[in-house]
């Protein structure tokens, strides 16, 4: 027989705060959901049970209708409206808070309340666990779901259980784009812990099965993506399935007892630990540590034997004690992170965003930073070795003259300078004086032709210019210099004329 396990959740209004709903409310929903499970079958329900945990009322239901089906959904929309009224009337905190639309489509999904459901064929001793979170996220959920499905140091049936060793599938939700992925264990092991690594927006919505038999459902709204701004942290649900091919009982509920951080509590702006907790518990007011409670039920024909209080016993006082030192700790950090959410997570971003408007109207750039150069425009960083050359200045290449700077040529004198008496510049066309046929003129002499401006140079030390004896040079006369920087004089010595002694020579001469 195929059944339908649909729990559906939402906070419509606490006694004095976010603490819990008040009796009235809850006898308004009771009284809604009661008369639609009838023994004669002729009912929406098969069964159902009421209960809360923290300030949010859950409804379990049982039908045979199939998942997301309106009538089952519509029931419970106008449950939670029928507590809205009452929540107004006696004066409740949060009367109606997570009903985010004015009139019912057809689906709470979208809409405010958290829903978890889920078909399949009845097992003859059929049973389940439904896990109720208050003052967290859907996120809260993904270490102990990976602890149950993945981590075999905490659940052994991963090794011994044959149907569990094969591994299963596990659907991640991205709460901010409402895109799922599904991937496979074992082969998809490290994608997942990656996307775990990110509660606030990837979630695990489902697992199943190899053969595709259902194991997990959970709840996944996020109240800000529907609201626009901050209503009520999501508080998650879901169901999980136990023993045989699926995790047993105390698999599923031990991963529960290491109270891991998640984000929520007070403003649902801080990280403390999940603590669990009884049946039926208002949410605690040192700070609103974030709870779960977990229901054990067992079913047979859609008609439910309990709950038991899965988190009732002695050893989850330990637990919660554990989780209690947890929260003195991390909570006496104050506001500063990770105690509280980073800022695209806070809650009352609204009201952190005008604080810091007042920071950033005052910042003031930094002299020479990064900061104050124009986009597409490179810092100047001076004249260090592999920088580029600001633009107008070309590199020089070896003895390359400045731009602007024309090299001299021969012994033409420098602007403002007189020639040497006795000395007049070749005509054009005039072989210079005391040159014969054939030879090279002399540095320091040469046609009015141009020539090229490097020097030339000597190919062999036994080779000397012959000086012309027809050149003659007037007082006042240089002054002797040495061999060294002597290259054409009257007599010179037989030595060798440098290329990069020409500017000398070129100087003497003309003096």
């Amino acid at each position: 027989m195929k059944i339908t396990v649909t729990v559906i959740k939402a906070d419509v209004g606490g006694i004095g705060g976010h603490t819990r709903p008040s009796d009235g409310l809850l006898n308004a929903v009771k009284n809604l959901v009661k008369p639609q499970v009838r023994k004669d079958g002729k009912g929406l329900l098969i069964d159902s049970y009421i209960g809360y945990c923290g300030d949010d009322i859950h409804i379990v239901m049982t039908h045979t209708k199939g998942v997301n089906n309106s009538q089952v959904h519509g029931l419970a929309w106008r449950a939670f409206e029928a507590a809205t009224r009452v929540a107004k009337s006696e004066g409740l905190y949060g009367a109606g808070q997570d009903l985010l639309k004015d009139s019912f489509s057809g689906n709470v999904k979208g809409m405010g309340p958290g829903v978890a459901e889920m078909t399949f064929d009845e097992r003859p001793n059929e049973a389940f666990t439904i896990y109720a979170a208050d003052k967290t996220e859907p996120g809260a959920f993904n270490y102990p779901f990976y602890r149950m499905f993945v981590d075999a140091l905490s659940n052994t049936g991963l090794i011994v259980n044959q149907n569990l060793a094969r591994g299963v599938r596990i659907s991640v939700m991205d709460v901010e784009k409402g895109k799922v992925a599904t991937l496979e264990m074992w082969q998809d092991k490290p994608t997942l812990e990656a996307a775990l690594m990110y509660p606030g927006r990837y979630v695990i919505s489902t697992v199943t099965t190899k053969d595709n038999q259902p194991i997990l459902a959970a709840s996944t709204d996020r109240l800000h993506n529907i609201a626009g701004t901050y209503v009520g942290k999501d508080d998650p649900i879901c169901i999980v399935r136990t023993q045989k091919d699926f995790p047993a009982t105390e698999e599923a509920g031990s991963a529960f007892n290491n109270p891991h951080l998640v984000a929520g509590n007070t403003r649902g702006s801080h990280h403390m630990p999940l603590m669990p907790v009884k049946i039926n518990s208002p949410a605690s007011i040192n700070y609103a540590i974030p709870i779960v409670s977990a229901l054990v039920f067992s079913m047979h024909n859609g008609i439910l034997t309990g709950p038991i209080d899965g988190f009732g016993t002695e050893d989850w006082d330990y637990v919660r004690n554990v989780a209690m030192r947890r929260a003195v700790a991390i909570r006496s950090q104050g506001f500063v992170h990770p105690a509280t959410l980073v800022p695209d997570e806070l809650e009352y971003g609204v009201g952190y965003k005008a604080r810091m408007s007042v920071l950033w109207s005052r910042m003031r750039p930094i002299p020479g930073s990064l900061q104050n150069t124009k986009h597409g425009q490179k810092q100047n960083s001076g004249n260090k070795q592999g920088n580029r050359p600001q633009q107008g200045n070309r590199p020089q290449q070896g003895n390359r003259p400045q731009q602007g700077n024309r090299p001299q040529q021969g012994n033409r004198p420098q602007q403002g300078q007189q020639r040497p008496q006795g000395q007049r510049p070749p005509q054009h066309g005039q072989r210079p004086q005391g040159q014969r046929s054939g030879q090279k003129p002399q540095q320091g002499q040469h046609p009015q032709q141009k020539q090229q401006s490097k020097p030339q140079t000597v190919p062999s030390t036994e080779k000397t210019i012959k000086p012309s004896t027809e050149v003659k040079v007037k007082k006042p006369r240089a002054p002797r210099k040495k061999k060294t920087e002597t290259v054409a004089t009257i007599k010179p010595t037989e030595s060798t004329i440098s290329t990069t002694e020409t500017p000398k020579t070129e100087t003497s001469t003309s003096s």
